[in-house]
């Protein structure tokens, strides 16, 4: 068994996983639970509940060393990467308990090992260029359709950030004049109200009531609703590729993961949008191979980096 380990703690809109991960990048342990553990509660005790939620996990599974422990957030982040500004889709009505806390500083107080904080996507990206072996000196990028539509771009060996931390934020593009209120203060035609999930599920509900969420690639994949989805979708793929020109964009996300979703039709789409004949002729997509724990064992890859440990896998 292995004497140290790093924890990675991946805070989703719905579940969040928290695992623990030893220095070959091999998850020992993973705990998953409900959003509303971390999300409810009063802003005020938010740190000190995180904090206890942490070292909880710790107590109970892990017997290892922590070296260092790294917290993601489905949300926008200072360019230090300590304050957590807005998280729009953890809490109620666009409104999140650890909205302008800083939080690396307050968990360190309650945390003995160091103490990291990432966007989740991030981490998720940071994982996928680990098991697919990129080299981290080119443009990636990371588009991943989930709940919201979330994204990372990583250039020599680091990810951009922006100069205010909030760089990446694609979902939020403008890009339709439909008249849908996004979940990012109730702003209008943003890529989120065209391809997300959220968007996925109102189409269900409007169009397929009789069709659960999961079949709906399987059994309506053809129909025209389904079909703008897919072409919205490829949309925001091409509007990365025509402006970043990276060398590989990696899709994915629970979306991208649906039994019967048409990744072929998808690259297709996307191909048929971009510049020609750059970026198209070059243009390379890869489908995200991260499963559940991508966001914990992503998490884990970052600490390697932050804390100079090297993963043997």
């Amino acid at each position: 068994m292995s004497k140290e380990c790093v924890i990675g703690l991946d805070i989703g809109g719905t579940n969040v996983r928290i695992g623990s991960v030893d220095l070959n990048g091999k998850l020992i342990h993973s705990r998953i639970t409900s959003s509303k553990e971390i999300a409810d509660g009063r802003p005020e005790d938010a740190i000190k509940d995180l904090a206890v939620f942490i070292n909880t996990y710790v107590k109970e599974f892990v017997p290892q060393k922590v070296l260092g422990v790294a917290v993601a957030f489905p949300a926008t982040l200072d360019a230090k990467r300590e304050v957590l500004y807005s998280a729009t889709n953890l809490g109620e009505n666009a409104k999140c308990r650890f909205d302008g806390q800083n939080i690396v500083s307050g968990l360190q107080e309650w945390i003995s090992a160091p103490v990291f904080l990432g966007k989740d996507t991030d981490f998720i990206l940071y994982n996928d260029i680990h098991e697919l072996h990129l080299n981290t000196s080119d443009m990636i990028t990371g588009i991943y359709f989930g709940t919201g539509i979330g994204s990372s771009f990583f250039y020599q060996n680091d990810t951009i950030y922006g100069s205010d931390g909030v760089a990446g934020e694609i979902g939020h593009l403008p890009i339709s004049d439909n008249r849908r209120k996004c979940t990012c203060n109730e702003r209008q035609g943003c890529c989120e109200t065209v391809a997300s999930g959220w968007r996925l599920t109102e189409l269900q509900k409007e169009y397929f009531p009789d069709t659960s969420l999961s079949d709906l690639f399987l059994k309506h994949q053809d129909s025209p609703p389904i079909q703008t989805f897919l072409y919205d979708m490829a949309r925001v793929i091409a509007l990365t590729g025509n402006l970043l020109n990276s060398a590989y964009t990696i899709v994915g996300g629970g979306i991208v993961n649906m039994e019967g979703f048409p990744k072929k039709q998808l690259l297709t789409l996307t191909l048929q949008m971009l510049r020609h004949p750059y970026p198209r002729d070059t243009f390379r997509m890869l489908f995200s191979p991260s499963g559940q724990n991508a966001g914990v064992l992503g998490a884990a890859q970052y600490l390697f980096r932050k804390l100079e440990l090297s993963s043997k896998s």
